[in-house]
């Protein structure tokens, strides 16, 4: 008996790293199997596909800059203080000899990748000896502060207001899609130029523009914050009434199209609850405007940068505007990389987040 139960203990002990071995070799093979699917496949060769279009959108914007009329170094001569009887067009050329400006458009191009690759923006023209990409790190926040809020709250209060929208009756409907219509076709500096008007008229005060009053030291008290706020709050409301609008539009149009569907209907005749109905409804409804989450991220982005310059709020726009002016090619070139940085990754985001909403697009990538 005694050998018996030392045997038995023996192939216990014996089958025990067996079944450690191979657990660790099923999760070896679930990962082997994660990795080899249709879906990572797709997400890799978008990963790719992004990648070269990153390259060749910061290249594009290379030659354009470097195709604007004018001369950085007598703008930076002219808005600077030489001393008298300097000799400017001396001083002009070593300017040129220190920035590389001299260099024939093909080795500056060169040069740009080498510095492009190891994120080096350069230093800044018009605020030298600063370097650019300083200065956008301070911008970016307000740009994302104000884009980001607009993307998320537009699309959640849309598409609530639309598929409610759609079972209205008469003229209440009628009524509910024209103002929907409208919001979504007002253009957003013209809304924001309507906002100050209206805002001077009412209260008899210039609105708060920027981003502080002035005066007002940045800091993380209440009194800042609120401060903060009030002038954050109209170019966010500018945005929010075009893009609830753009959102609403869109969800009434499709729960209207789920409504003439033959499961509603069925459901109708075995007495389903409007309100269950509404929700098997809303959640078909909502995966076409998932499909337009990238067209509407985009359309955010180049409307908050036009929102910044109307309300002088300090974001990547308002400094690409100055920067123009001022011919600050890093700084311009620093704002547009980062600009095209922001879109690529957000669509590559929302492409990933919709394989994972809708199963089909997951299994469907073969």
């Amino acid at each position: 008996m005694e050998q018996n139960n030392d045997s038995r203990v023996n192939e216990e002990n014996s089958q025990t790293p067996m079944t450690e071995e191979s657990s660790s070799g099923n999760s070896l093979s679930k990962l082997k199997e994660v990795l080899l699917s249709s879906y990572a496949k797709f997400v890799a060769r978008k990963a790719a596909f992004y990648v070269v279009v990153i390259f060749f959108s910061v290249s594009l914007v290379f030659f354009v800059i470097e195709a604007m009329p004018g001369d950085p170094v007598e703008v930076m001569l002219a808005s600077g203080n030489p001393p008298p009887g300097a000799d400017l067009a001396a001083l002009a050329e070593i300017m040129r000899r220190y920035f590389g400006l001299d260099k024939p458009i093909l080795e500056r191009y060169i040069d740009f990748l080498g510095n492009f690759f190891t994120g080096n923006l350069g230093q800044s023209y018009h605020f030298y000896p600063v370097y650019a990409w300083t200065i956008i790190q301070y911008y970016l926040p307000y740009t994302l502060s104000l884009a980001l809020p607009v993307l998320f709250v537009s699309f959640f209060v849309g598409n609530w207001i639309g598929a409610r929208a759609a079972y209205l009756k008469g003229k209440l409907n009628e009524t509910s899609y024209f103002t929907l219509v409208f919001c979504n076709q007002l253009p957003p500096f013209w809304l924001g130029l309507v906002i100050i008007f209206l805002y001077v008229l009412l209260f008899r005060n210039i609105p708060p523009i920027g981003a502080a009053t002035q005066g007002v030291i940045p800091s993380l008290s209440v009194s800042y914050l609120v401060d903060l706020l009030a002038h954050w709050i109209l170019p966010f409301l500018t945005l929010l009434v075009v893009y609830i609008g753009a959102w609403a539009t869109g969800m009434r149009s499709m729960v209207t199209h789920e409504m003439d569907s033959g499961y509603v209907r069925y459901g109708e005749q075995l007495g389903f609850k409007k309100r269950k109905l509404m929700s098997y409804t809303q959640r078909n409804a909502i995966l076409p405007q998932l499909t337009g989450l990238n067209m509407v991220f985009n359309g955010i982005i180049g409307q908050t940068l036009v929102i910044e310059i109307v309300f002088g709020w300090p974001g990547i726009g308002l400094l690409l505007f100055n920067a123009v002016f001022n011919y600050d090619y890093p700084l311009i070139f620093g704002c547009f990389l980062v600009i095209i940085i922001i879109i690529v990754v957000g669509n590559f985001l929302i492409d990933i987040l919709y394989g994972f909403i809708d199963p089909r697009i997951r299994t469907g990538h073969g």
